[in-house]
């Protein structure tokens, strides 16, 4: 046993080592804001709709800091994810796919004292990535500009939460963001001639604190019944990020580097508010609804994207449901003891687009999961399990302006969340 957690101890040291690249993107929307915002859900909750205020001792549950007392003091949680996403964009009959994957999140949760529990870890926060082109011919002068974007940001997190009263937790995350996005467009002149051209490049930098705060309330309706209310409050983050500016315009021979610290890099506040119940540890259903105010969140002129502090972002109503259910988590049977799960999730964008006739505006994003956890370790006597998660996703980008692009998202994600007698003393005979 002890050889088995030394093992698992250095996995989880070597992995934090690795970055996290989230659910990297191919998507053009990626070019404003911050990219494309990744699912703060992880493991059980990504396969059940993205539910997480009400999520409580289902493993790692980093989206609600309240839950990490639901491990007791024998308990060490390690859970790692990976992805694989198949992009689908289409433009009237104009199609594209493309691929993308990488190592998703890492989460370890554990009691650090009576009624307190702790977890730590690193999520995606957003990701950009995107290359395309367009090509103008006017008075015999054809125009070929060329836009390429990549880069993500993550967040290293620590998280306390306590039990002040009996069926009450609150906690705690404290989040350090960090990462950079770059961001170039190339506009050349191929008609003869004329092969004049303009380059443009913009890196954004930005190292922040971020704040969430969480409670869950447990409501035993009976012996079987249990109702679960989880809330999670984000304050605004209100700070400043790095921006590195080149423009090189070869037919005024002019080249004008800039490097500033005065890059608006706001985040906004979130509300949220969920709820799970719980049936005899065999059905698990729940909702979530959640806030964002992001019309309050500056962010910088410097990066020209076409946009302005009016018209930049929206403010977010998100909705997730979902369920998980179990035919007898205590039968020795493999079958009976698998996790089903599912979910259906609603959002709108937090950015605005730009079409070609210079209309603005955002777009819908639908999304369905389905998902299994399959028993890998049970240690009998104390009812411990540990799982491979296995989540299918579907997610679909629908513009609200015509002569944009659609976008659709078929993945598949992998975890490992061992569940381990890590604290317990063996007894000589």
């Amino acid at each position: 046993m002890q050889g088995y957690k030394k093992l698992l101890l250095t996995a989880g040291l070597v992995a934090f080592l690795i970055p996290v690249q989230g659910q990297n993107t191919d998507s053009p929307y990626s070019r404003y804001g911050y990219g494309v915002l990744n699912n703060q859900a992880v493991g059980v909750s990504r396969a059940m709709g993205g539910i997480i205020y009400g999520v409580r001792g289902l493993d790692a549950n980093p989206g609600n800091p309240a839950s990490y007392t639901s491990v007791d003091s024998l308990t060490f949680i390690f859970d790692m994810g990976v992805s694989y996403v198949k992009s689908r964009f289409s433009e009237g009959d104009n199609v594209q796919t493309d691929n993308n994957g990488g190592l998703d999140y890492i989460s370890m949760q554990f009691r650090v004292a009576k009624k307190m529990g702790m977890s730590v870890g690193i999520l995606p926060f957003s990701s950009v990535g995107y290359q395309f082109g367009t090509q103008e011919t006017k008075n015999d002068v054809t125009t070929l500009k060329t836009f390429t974007g990549s880069g993500n940001f993550s967040q290293v997190y620590l998280g306390l939460a306590y039990e002040p009263i009996e069926n009450l937790s609150v906690g705690g995350n404290v989040s350090f963001l960090f990462g950079n996005t770059k961001y170039t467009r190339d506009m050349s002149i191929t008609s003869e001639p004329s092969s004049n051209f303009e380059y443009q490049f913009h890196k954004l930098t930005m190292n922040s604190l971020k704040f969430d705060l969480g409670a869950q309330y447990m409501i035993p309706l009976n012996k079987k019944d249990l109702l679960i209310i989880g809330a999670v409050l984000s304050p605004k983050v209100t700070t400043t990020g790095r921006i590195d500016r080149i423009n090189n315009d070869a037919m005024t021979s002019d080249t004008i580097r800039f490097t500033g610290s005065d890059a608006y890099t706001d985040l906004p506040s979130t509300y949220g508010l969920g709820f799970t119940w719980n049936r005899d540890k065999r059905l698990t259903v729940g909702a979530d609804v959640t806030f964002q105010n992001w019309s309050r969140a500056r962010y910088s002129e410097n990066m020209d994207d076409g946009m302005t502090q009016a018209n930049r972002f929206n403010n977010v109503w998100r909705f997730n449901t979902g369920l998980e259910y179990s035919i007898d988590p205590r039968d020795r049977s493999f079958i009976k003891r698998v996790r089903f799960r599912g979910g259906l999730n609603y959002s709108n964008s937090y950015i605005n687009v730009q079409n070609n006739l210079g209309e603005i505006s955002g777009y819908k994003e639908y999304g369905a999961t389905l998902g299994f956890g399959l028993p890998i370790r049970d240690i009998v006597y104390s009812g411990r399990t540990s799982y491979i998660n296995i989540g299918l996703e579907y997610r679909s980008l629908n513009p609200e302006k015509t002569n944009l692009i659609k976008e659709q998202y078929f993945g598949i994600s992998v975890g490992v969340c061992i569940n381990e007698l890590w604290f317990m003393k063996n007894k000589l005979r």
